[in-house]
């Protein structure tokens, strides 16, 4: 009787959380972005609320000019004087602004680490409110990924980022991600610095709100955003 060699095992994609920036650009994976505070959530809410052309940018003097040029709304909560623009709100993005028109978006880590991820195969854009969407994708398209806190490039005390991607990576649960980022404080920080930014905040402590999984595109000094497997990518 002829013998058979056992099947060869296939090892299964490595999956982990970021620690330092540089980690980005040399991931040739799938990443995932977390910007919890307001960026991960815009972007989700633009696409939600159906917009079709939403560009990525990391310099802000270079998204100005783009979105004076192609008419676009700029969202960003960045000082920008004598700029007409929207606040980084996802509340606004969803139900405050028109999603007939092209939108631009640029702030202060997350977009910085959308663009760190040039080597990337795909780079999506995470957070607890299209976590299941997230977990979905990434389910049907087995790939080793790479969660991002954005707070690497920005300020590493904006721990929420971190427990996100924890909590998206599968290393704790979501009421356990969501009890570390209120004892942190991080909460408050936000509300002292945005009075009006509690639909924000409550938005993006939330599960499951949108269905929405942002896919960014590098294109030379921005990158377009689709939702992730849309046939519509430029």
């Amino acid at each position: 009787m002829q013998r058979t060699s056992p099947p060869k095992s296939v090892p299964s994609p490595e999956t982990r959380v970021a620690c330092e920036p540089g980690e980005a650009r040399a991931w040739r994976g799938r990443t995932v972005v977390i910007d919890l505070f307001r960026f991960s959530n815009t972007v989700c809410a633009l696409l939600e609320s159906g917009r079709r052309d939403v560009r990525v940018y990391e310099d802000a003097g270079l998204a100005v000019a783009a979105a004076r040029a192609s008419g676009a709304d700029l969202f960003s909560e960045k000082d920008l004087p004598g700029v007409e623009k929207y606040d980084n709100s996802p509340v606004t993005a969803l139900r405050g602004s028109d999603p007939s028109r092209p939108a631009v978006i640029v702030t202060n880590s997350g977009s910085k680490a959308v663009m760190a991820c040039s080597s990337a195969a795909e780079v999506l854009i995470g957070c607890f409110a299209n976590s299941a969407a997230l977990r979905d994708h990434c389910a049907a398209s087995p790939m080793s990924t790479l969660f991002i806190p954005a707070c690497l490039y920005y300020d590493r005390a904006h721990s929420e980022d971190l427990s996100c991607a924890r909590f998206l990576a599968g290393e704790m649960p979501y009421d356990e991600a969501v009890a570390e980022i209120h004892s942190s404080g991080r909460p408050l920080d936000f509300l002292a610095g945005r009075p009006g930014g509690r639909g924000d905040l409550e938005l993006s402590l939330s599960e499951n709100l949108f269905s929405t999984v942002p896919s960014a595109w590098h294109r030379g000094v921005f990158a377009p955003v689709f939702p992730a497997g849309s046939a519509g990518k430029r």
